[in-house]
């Protein structure tokens, strides 16, 4: 605990350097103040339980008056995916915030549900493991959840429905799409769903297989990315399956989590954040070395391998020297610590310390709302009727 003690201090400080101004925080700290780089602030403070997050009680009025700007802009496609992540993670944000509410965002949550219909998860590939599908279920079953347990709306039938239809098509490795064999991105993809089941109390009806599946996706250092290095999404949602309700389910699992955690611990960067990878850039013989061996220990796994191939080609153009998001306009370095891989990766550690540890859950701040952030050991029981 000490060493993880040492890191988190460390983190605070870079935390504070992404600080723009009182509410204002950047992705980075060469980028510009963004909502998304206050959100993803905020889910750090609370997970590292620092006491300066309560001095800021600006941050609901600026995260309200944010969902409120954007939603004012002309041709605003409140079904796209940056629309739907901000306010899911605003309403995340509230939730954790002293003196706050998500209910300050009722009239927007509101405004999805008034538009939406149970053909949505058929009609956005959510069944079948299409690209990004996964966050879209996702959003789309905070909306119910927030509706029934907030609004006062009967939204259990359409939350039935949710529940019914994605383990009716779940493929034999427990998440969706076709079941050839399993990729990086169907894992990643399907994270989101298993968020919401967690969350619900619904229990994976695969989990063997499913253990299995996400177990043979990491590499030598227990990452779980497609290129070297791993990534902060795919080793978080990666740890998050090997973890159902948080705990360890073997010996072998815990071996290999222990791997991970202490991968994670020596990417630390020296400004005290963390990036997305430290393997994939600047370009050079042992770089690509690292890419040829990522890329050949999947050899003979049909979709992996060539899953893992089209990465190691693709991530060397020129265009890919950067990382470019909806949350910034300035592009980071794979080696730049943000907010966002700071999150995930911290996020990682606090996962896996607490399923080593039960006791130590009071440690972190987890978020007691459904989606990213929530952890089994907030409450007990089952949220689903």
């Amino acid at each position: 605990m000490n060493e993880l003690q040492t890191i988190r201090s460390r983190l605070s400080a870079f935390i504070s350097e992404c600080c723009a101004g009182f509410s204002e925080y950047q992705l980075t700290s060469a980028a510009e103040a963004t909502p998304y780089g206050r959100c993803f602030a905020v889910f750090l403070r609370h997970l590292l339980k620092d006491p300066a997050l309560a001095a800021d009680g600006e941050l609901p009025k600026a995260i309200v008056h944010d969902i409120k700007t954007i939603r004012s802009q002309p041709g605003v496609d409140i079904e796209s995916k940056p629309y739907r992540q901000l306010l899911t993670f605003s309403l995340s944000a509230l939730a954790i915030l002293p003196g706050s509410s998500p209910r300050l965002l009722d009239d927007f949550v509101s405004e999805q549900l008034s538009a939406y219909d149970a053909q949505d998860l058929e009609r956005l590939g959510c069944m079948d493991g299409r690209p990004g599908s996964g966050n879209q279920a996702m959003f789309l079953a905070i909306f119910l959840i927030h509706g029934r347990d907030h609004l006062g709306l009967d939204t259990q039938p359409l939350i039935n429905h949710w529940v019914a239809a994605h383990l009716q098509r779940m493929n034999r490795f427990g998440f969706w799409g076709p079941d050839g064999g399993m990729t990086h991105l169907q894992f990643q993809n399907g994270y989101h769903q298993h968020e919401i089941l967690e969350y619900l109390g619904v229990k994976n009806p695969h989990l063997e297989s499913t253990l299995a599946a996400v177990c043979n996706l990491a590499d030598h250092q227990g990452h779980f990315a497609p290129y070297p290095g791993g990534g902060g999404c795919y080793d978080y949602d990666a740890v998050f399956m090997l973890t159902p309700e948080g705990k360890i389910p073997d010996d072998v699992t815990r071996e290999l989590l222990l791997r991970t955690s202490a991968s994670i611990i020596d990417a630390q960067r020296p400004d005290g954040g963390f990036a997305e990878s430290l393997r994939v850039r600047p370009r050079s013989l042992d770089s690509l070395i690292r890419f040829a061996s990522h890329t050949l220990n999947a050899f003979g796994s049909g979709a992996l391998f060539a899953e893992r191939l089209r990465y190691a080609l693709t991530l060397q153009r020129p265009k890919h020297d950067r990382i470019h998001t909806h949350w910034s306009r300035y592009s980071r370095r794979w080696d730049e610590s943000d907010l966002w891989d700071s999150w995930f990766r911290m996020l990682t550690l606090a996962r896996i310390d607490v399923a080593l540890h039960p006791e130590h859950a009071d440690n972190w701040g987890f978020i007691d709302y459904p989606g990213i952030g929530y952890h089994p050991s907030l409450k007990s029981g089952n949220r689903f009727v």
